[in-house]
């Protein structure tokens, strides 16, 4: 895998500015990270759904929880102490989870909380897997050997499948991390549709070491609410306004809110991202959904390299040049 680097398109517009043109569709894509996420966020987002009529995508991480580990990371990503300072993750986490698996015993969210995950598909929403160890994967994944993925998969698919009954079909990469082993695993496991990366191309088919896959990617094409706050201007109240500056017309942007976040803290802005897209006509579309509007025959093919993304630190997976 190369090197890259990627951005969000264009610049925000400034303050007032409308949309410049209305998208084929958006896809609400629902990461969940956290035991306090599971528990309490994805109520929200849920009822939130529900008062606007959309249907989303919901990946679980299902493992135990331990982001307090995440603290050590200021010593190994280059900019994760700045996004701290501007996001306020006491705010976002709560103080519980950044303790679990430090000073607090990790509990195992997919064990705790079946009946609760198990309920967002009752609703009618899209589910998919997005980690076993989310901590594990986003920190120590580009040293995992191939074994070592497949069974952070494995643990994370038998999971999955004593809450819904079936193996899942869709994986969201934690912190749009991936590398060839992973790829190759997740093609393994059996996964139809993945969202790994973030650039601002439609859905590609994978390829590795120029072998093409058979799994479809489809990228998340918008910047994130903790990546943009308090960076050039963006503030909770002008967010909404600046993320509508970068949709598309005629294109499928996918943005990726989180459970700790826009269901919690920041449920306000959710609220009104809907009710604006009702507003201004925006359909919506799950992942999966996305995936499957074009023939996967007919879709370009292109590797993952590895670049960064403005306000995140460490570095995510990027869409390479069509093969």
């Amino acid at each position: 895998m190369g090197e890259g680097v990627v951005g969000s398109g264009e610049s925000p517009r400034e303050e007032g500015v409308s949309a410049p043109g209305i998208p084929a569709g958006v896809v609400l894509k629902v990461d969940v990270d956290t035991f306090r996420g599971t528990r309490e966020g994805v109520p929200g987002i849920l009822e939130e759904l529900e008062r606007a009529g959309v249907k989303a995508s919901f990946f679980f991480t299902l493992g135990a929880d331990r982001s307090g580990r995440a603290i050590f990371r200021v010593f190994r990503k280059k900019g994760f102490l700045s996004k701290m300072a501007r996001t306020n993750p006491l705010k976002m986490y709560g103080l519980r989870t950044l303790l679990y698996g430090t000073l607090l015993p990790a509990p195992r969210i997919g064990k705790r909380l079946s009946g609760l995950i198990r309920s967002v598909r009752e609703a009618g929403h899209e589910t998919g897997l997005h980690a076993w160890d989310h901590v594990k994967w986003q920190d120590s994944l580009e040293r995992m050997s191939p074994g070592e993925i497949e069974k952070e998969i494995r643990l994370g698919v038998e999971a999955y499948g004593e809450i819904f009954g079936e193996r899942p079909r869709l994986f969201a990469a934690p912190a749009w991390l991936a590398t060839d082993p992973a790829l190759e695993a997740l093609e393994k496991a059996g996964f139809s549709a993945v969202s790994l990366s973030r650039g601002r191309v439609g859905p590609f088919r994978l390829a590795v070491g120029g072998r093409p896959l058979e799994m479809v990617e489809v990228p998340t094409t918008l910047p994130t609410l903790d990546e943009c706050l308090g960076r050039e201007g963006v503030t909770r109240e002008n967010w909404n306004e600046k993320l509508l500056s970068l949709y598309r017309p005629g294109e499928v942007e996918v943005l990726t809110i989180h459970a700790e976040t826009e269901g919690l803290a920041y449920r306000a802005e959710l609220r009104d991202l809907l009710e604006r897209h009702r507003r201004l006509g925006i359909p919506h579309l799950t992942l999966g959904e996305a995936a499957c509007r074009i023939p996967a025959e007919d879709l370009p093919v292109r590797p993952l390299s590895l670049g960064t993304v403005p306000g995140r630190a460490g570095r995510v997976a990027v869409p390479g040049k069509e093969a």
